[in-house]
This record gives C-alpha cells, structure tokens and sequence, in this order.
C-alpha cells in the first residue's frame, strides 16, 4: 500500500510538473483590438505587412503567407526583402489582401495591420484569430514592442530579445556619428502626387531621434504623418530636409525644385537634402531592414549633418 502511495504521488507530482510547463509555453499577447491567448506557439502565419514579415524572416520563421504583391497600387515587397520570399505564399497585396487565398493556407494567426486592416477584421477573424498592431503609423518603440510580441507568438522570445539587444548596440554606436550640434531635420515622403511628413512619432522620424538628430515636425493629434504644400514646407524652412522617393517615380519635389521658393529652403541654401529610396527607409520597418537604414543614415552623412 505504502509502495501505490509513492507511485500515486510521483505521478501526481509528473502531473503537476506537466501543466507547469504547458502554462510556461503557452501564449498571451496584447495587441491594438484584444489579446489572443494559446496554449503553445503558432506554427502557421499569415502576414499583412512588410515589418510582421522582415521580423519574422529575423527571428528565423518564414510564414505561409505574406501580402508581398502588387495589387491595388502596391509596390510590392522592398527589393531587400524579395530574395527571402522562397517557401511563402502571396496572398494579394497589403491593401487588398486575397482571403480566399488566406483561407485555403489554413493559418492560425493572421497578423495585421491596425491603421490598413481594421474594417477587414471581421473578414479575418472569419479565417482565423486577428492579432492587430500598429505598425504602419508606429514609432520605433512601437515597432520594438512588435518584435518581441511576435517573437512571443512563434516561441521566438530568446531571439528577440538578442535581436533588440543587438540593435540597442547599433544605435548607441551610431549615435557617435551624429553633430550634437546640427539643427532640427524635416523627414518627408515625395511621391508624384505628394510630400508626406514623417513627425517625431513616425517609425523612421523617432528612429532617426534615437540616431542622434532632432526632428522639427510633431504629430498632428493622432496623425503621425501628415501631407504639407509646398508653402508649407517654406514654413517650416527646415535646414535638413531628407526625403524617401522611388527611383521608378518622379516624386513632387522635382516640380516643385523649378519654383523660385524651394531655392529659399535652408537645407538647400546649405546642400543639406538626403534623398532615401522609400521602400527600404519607410515601407519596411523592421530588424534587417534597421540595420541597412543606420548604416545609409552613418554613410550618406545625415547624422553628421554633412554632405
């Protein structure tokens, strides 16, 4: 009887033991509509933006499915990113994401964007859990955040936290790069139809604070980025102004290069306008496309305000 005791007892205890680290491998993740709870990491993602599918390529898992096609305007996957995209399914663009596509693939999560999928939602739910953050209009913190929830998600959070440790690193580095002394920097979309400011809260206009350069431009109330004329960019005069252009586009500023105003900007006085390509600087934000940001922010000579 004592022997059955002691056998009942151990087994308990393997039990105990047993749920122990189910509860520790489970998932709990807070997002922009919710939070969605499992009892172990996903295996099956689908992505509906280019930061969700960098920073899982980062922590070493390719999902099943990506929005990374040209549908509705979109200009597709950022060159970096498309050499990586073996083994993973398009499922339309970012703007009009194929849920018949996205149904067949069996997910599941769905990772979306807050600002570009919230009415979709419903619709995506209808597939699978909707997990929500706010990537297209998040600062860097945001997108930090981002990372180790999604590292969270796959069973990733070592990795993550290395990752964020890395960058962290990378940052501080650049920073000795960057003229304490260089006035405030103006960071702008240019597509042919628009300038799009990027404010302090924007991911690329917080990151390049965090590199070491004051950015003149704050959020508009809840607006992180927001689109200004060309009167008002003379307005604010910026003495640096660093722009994101295509090079297939021929981005407004080339118009507006012909009027007697723009030759007013300080930053042209001073030779001090950058131009970026915008689908590395802000259509992708995440951890490998950071690096190769600080590298061109450190090269191009923006931190050090020289030319």
């Amino acid at each position: 009887m004592k022997k059955l005791f002691t056998q009942f007892i151990l087994l308990s205890s393997l039990g105990l033991v047993a749920i122990s680290s189910a509860q520790t491998n489970s998932v709990s993740i807070k997002h922009e509509t919710g939070t969605y709870a499992a009892p172990q990491a996903v295996k099956r993602v689908v992505v509906l933006e280019y930061s969700f599918l960098d920073t899982l390529i980062a922590l070493g898992v390719k999902p099943v499915g990506a929005a990374i096609g040209t549908q509705a305007g979109d200009r597709g996957a950022p060159p970096y990113l498309r050499s990586l995209l073996s083994g993973i399914t398009e499922v339309g663009s970012r703007a009009a994401p194929n849920l018949e596509v996205m149904l067949r693939l069996k997910p599941d999560v769905i990772v979306a964007d807050a600002f570009v999928h919230k009415t979709l939602e419903p619709n995506l739910k209808a597939i699978a859990p909707a997990i929500m953050f706010n990537s297209r209009r998040g600062s860097y913190d945001d997108l930090q955040s981002q990372t180790l929830e999604l590292a969270k998600l796959v069973g990733k959070e070592g990795l993550a936290k290395t990752l964020l440790e890395e960058q962290a690193r990378l940052i501080q580095k650049a920073k000795a790069f960057a003229n304490p002394k260089a006035p405030s920097f103006v960071a702008a979309v240019a597509t042919p139809a628009s300038l799009t400011l990027h404010s302090s809260e924007s991911f690329i206009g917080s990151l390049l604070e965090r590199l070491g350069r004051k950015n003149a431009v704050k959020p508009q109330g809840t607006l992180t980025q927001f689109e200004i004329s060309l009167e008002g960019l003379i307005a604010l005069n910026p003495a640096t102004l660093a722009l994101f252009t295509a090079s297939d586009e021929k981005p407004i500023t080339e118009e507006w290069a012909k009027n007697p105003l723009w030759q007013k900007l300080e930053a042209v006085k001073r030779n001090r306008v950058f131009v970026f390509d915008r689908d590395l600087w802000t259509r992708s934000r995440g951890p490998i496309a950071l690096k190769k940001i600080v590298a061109e922010a450190i090269d191009s000579g923006l931190l050090a305000d020289k030319k």
